[in-house]
């Protein structure tokens, strides 16, 4: 009969213990964590969601007034814009008269005339276009 060796500590392979770790993470898109979340910010910081909600309500109406203060200035500068416009225009046509009254070339004429018509119809294409 032969004996059988039972395998002892020197001769098994080494296998070094493993560790599994599990990760996890949370987002939340919008100004608004979920209302299970903002019941831990309560546990962690007193009063932890009223603050979020106050922050909330803080940046949208900072937004709000940011937006609105982008479009008033928006409608100013379109004004402004007509307004110096029209005002060149004008001058244009009078010079256009004054360089025809006193007997000057008339391409004179046309171009003080013809530029300012131009670039009229050129800003209002752009403006359609938009």
């Amino acid at each position: 009969m032969s004996k059988t060796k039972t395998p002892t500590r020197q001769n098994q392979p080494h296998n070094p213990p493993q560790h599994h770790a599990i990760v996890s993470t949370q987002q939340w898109v919008g100004p608004l964590p979920p209302p299970a979340a903002l019941e831990q910010f309560n546990q962690i910081i007193p009063n932890g969601a009223d603050r979020i909600m106050r922050m909330v309500e803080q940046e949208q109406a900072h937004r709000i007034a940011h937006e609105a203060n982008g479009l008033s200035a928006t409608i100013r500068d379109t004004r402004r814009g007509h307004w110096l416009g029209g005002a060149i225009s004008i001058a244009a046509i009078f010079g256009s008269a004054y360089t025809a009254y006193i007997g000057a070339h008339p391409a004179v004429s046309m171009a003080l005339v013809g530029i300012p018509i131009t670039t009229i119809i050129n800003a209002i294409l752009k403006n359609k276009s938009r």
